[in-house]
């Protein structure tokens, strides 16, 4: 299919019927008359979908009003034809807006794969391998308990009632909390992006021309080896001041007065407990005066009073500590700190005139390109809605019990009034042995959750790496982690060709650890890649999918038509769609000659292996 032919129209008709999505208020007016056909502006169009599922059989019709501008569907399978998009029950995992992306696939696909704003690679995982089940059963779970409560009475029934109704408040309290918290979340999130792309283009812009490039380049560097001294000796400065006596001599010369007074009462080597330990095994004291049982007696007793072992060690370091500290002046600490204060001082002026050099330079290619003096201005208003956002966020952390419940932001605050309104409830209702049922039950889903989910996020990385070597043996890529989406070890994004590569490997994991075969619909499926490694993905398809649908135009045919057709123990479809026009007369002449030709108004479309090799449009790109 040259470009033009209809290859994107179809890939979106293809996901909206598959999906269901035209008819969520994602299909606009305009949207559905833009497939309105040109030429004989019709009233009415329709796109058929037929799927089988083991021994299920069921047709899919998405219906285009181009008058109205409207789309609806019907759905064919059981006892018959029904409005609307019904699917089986076995369909409906897969067929969802976001994972029908992931086998209707095309280049944008790959590139939100590595977009934390755009696919959610984890959530295709978890519907995949049906770990999502296990938060539905804690759903259930806690719903069965909440139907048992609200249906055994007490002996209290106002008291019952009013405990229900402020577990309910509670819980929409947290509920609508919750909501707030991730539309800010997602709001920066997306800031966030726009933010990094504007200071990208804006980065870009000042270092236009390669001498101006290199100056900023170079005052840049500056900037940052200045700042990264300014705080290291910020931090040596932070660390010295927690000294009392580097901040004031009067505090030096207090520790040398104590160090002093020690010494002068020969402490503590004079007055150890040992010494009256010892004394008291002797028969007569130091005085001369015979020791009998009984002074021996008070001797022991009162020997606690002193010095012990443990007191001996503590002082002696605390001398020695001083003596360190304070040295044989008690103005040096203090001059030692205002020298690193005023090395500090310095440091921050040269980062400080170091920065206004560059501000000054990027403000010189701001007045000279309105773009550029544009993207800066984003890029303020940006930063300033996401500290708003940041501090709007923070109140949801906020772990103050002292405001009620319906002026409480604290989510982990309402989550403790829910868990203790639970409980009272529990306990008027004498369901309170349910509940701690209940919670043992969802503990262990929880942790069978995460299990399973880091475990089978691990695997399918590893795997996806393995898949990603082979494919790319030259390239250092790797799949750090799959979380909002694929994360690349020690790079945020590759190339178009190894971008490709990796969505590739990543799907190929997926489908190969499935327990059902997917159909893979891929949109120009070898566009920029190179010649070696589209023969390795062609190579690879066969083993993702019994069903593979692509829609390539004739520059991506080397190197992965033949692979895949050597690599496929399937019989393989070749057809070529054209639209009537200039340039095409040949081809449209030699059509006609052959069997299995379809022609129409405007177009031609052709089951024959020879003439899809044949076809070539001039200027023709990915």
């Amino acid at each position: 299919m040259p470009n033009g032919t209809g290859k994107t129209t179809t890939i979106d008709l293809l996901r909206a019927t598959l999906s269901g999505s035209a008819t969520d208020g994602s299909w606009d007016r305009d949207m559905v008359k833009g497939l309105q056909k040109r030429e004989s502006r019709p009233s009415h169009g329709s796109f058929e979908v037929r799927l089988q599922l083991n021994e299920q059989l069921v047709t899919i019709i998405l219906n285009l009003d181009f008058e109205n501008g409207r789309a609806s569907y019907k759905t064919t399978h059981g006892k018959g034809q029904i409005d609307g998009f019904h699917p089986p029950r076995d369909f409906q995992r897969f067929l969802t807006e976001t994972f029908v992306k992931f086998f209707v696939f095309d280049g944008e696909l790959a590139k939100d794969l590595l977009n934390p704003q755009e696919i959610r690679a984890e959530t295709v995982v978890e519907n995949l391998f049906q770990i999502n089940s296990l938060p539905a059963i804690k759903r259930k779970v806690s719903e069965y308990w909440d139907r048992h409560a609200s249906t055994v009475t007490a002996t209290e029934e106002k008291g019952l009632i009013q405990r229900r109704n402020r577990l309910g408040r509670l819980r929409e309290r947290r509920t609508f909390l919750v909501s707030q918290r991730k539309q800010l979340k997602d709001e920066r999130d997306k800031l966030a992006a726009e933010l990094s792309d504007r200071v990208d283009l804006y980065d870009r812009a000042t270092k236009k021309g390669e001498a101006h490039g290199q100056q900023v380049a170079k005052l840049e560097s500056r900037c940052t080896q200045l700042s990264q001294k300014a705080r290291e000796e910020a931090t040596d400065l932070l660390e010295a001041m927690r000294n009392p006596h580097a901040l004031s001599p009067f505090f030096a010369q207090k520790l040398y007065d104590l160090k002093t007074g020690l010494d002068r009462v020969k402490l503590p080597e004079s007055a150890a407990r040992e010494f009256f330990e010892e004394l008291a095994a002797e028969s007569e004291c130091i005085c001369g005066r015979p020791i009998d049982d009984e002074v021996r007696s008070v001797i022991q007793q009162r020997a606690h009073q002193y010095l012990g072992s443990d007191d001996v060690s503590l002082l002696n370091s605390m001398k020695s500590s001083i003596h360190e500290a304070v040295g044989e002046s008690r103005t040096t600490p203090e001059d030692e700190l205002l020298e690193s204060i005023a090395a500090l001082e310095v440091s921050v002026g040269k980062e400080r005139d170091a920065q206004n050099e560059l501000d000054q330079l990027r403000l010189e290619v701001e007045q000279a390109d309105p773009s550029v003096k544009e993207a800066k201005e984003q890029i303020e208003r940006l930063r300033a809605r996401i500290s708003v956002i940041d501090q709007e966020l923070e109140k949801f952390k906020n772990k103050s019990e002292d405001e009620k419940d319906e002026r409480t932001f604290g989510i982990k605050v309402i989550e403790g009034r829910i868990s203790e309104a639970e409980l009272r409830l529990a306990e008027i209702t004498e369901t309170r042995d349910l509940r701690e049922k209940r919670d043992i039950l969802n503990g262990i889903i929880e942790a069978a959750y995460s299990k399973a989910r880091k475990g089978i996020l691990t695997e399918v990385r590893d795997d996806a790496n393995q898949r990603i070597h082979e494919l790319l043996p030259n390239n250092d890529i790797t799949i750090a982690e799959i979380n909002k989406c694929l994360k690349l070890k020690d790079q945020e994004a590759g190339s178009m060709g190894e971008t490709l590569s990796v969505a590739y490997a990543f799907l190929a994991t997926l489908f190969d650890r499935s327990e059902h075969q997917l159909p893979f619909v891929v949109d120009s499926p070898a566009g920029a890649i190179d010649l070696d490694v589209r023969r390795r993905i062609g190579e690879l398809i066969p083993a993702l999918t019994s069903q593979f649908i692509t829609f390539i135009i004739s520059t991506e045919r080397p190197g992965f038509v033949h692979s895949l057709k050597k690599s496929s123990n399937d019989e393989i479809q070749f057809l070529t769609i054209f639209r009537k026009g200039s340039g095409t007369k040949r081809y449209e002449d030699e059509a006609r000659q052959l069997v299995g030709t379809a022609e129409s108004s405007d177009g031609f479309m052709i089951a024959n292996e020879a003439f899809f090799d044949d076809f070539q449009m001039e200027s023709e790109e990915v």
